[in-house]
């Protein structure tokens, strides 16, 4: 099979249903609980300011 919807994906691990439990930032390690339908990234580190990363 070699049409559109058959490809092999871009890797990484999945998140859960219902997206990541927590958001990390990755410059301080600082965790805070996942806001749903707030993306990780558009959140800012209370302590750094850095943009969070969502948790695996």
């Amino acid at each position: 099979m070699s049409g559109r919807g058959y490809g092999r994906g871009r890797g990484g691990q999945r998140q859960r249903i219902g997206g990541p439990a927590y958001c990390v930032c990755p410059k301080c390690g600082y965790r805070v609980p996942h806001t749903r339908g707030v993306p990780c990234l558009s959140t800012r580190c209370p302590k750094c300011g850095t943009a969070m990363l969502p948790s695996s």
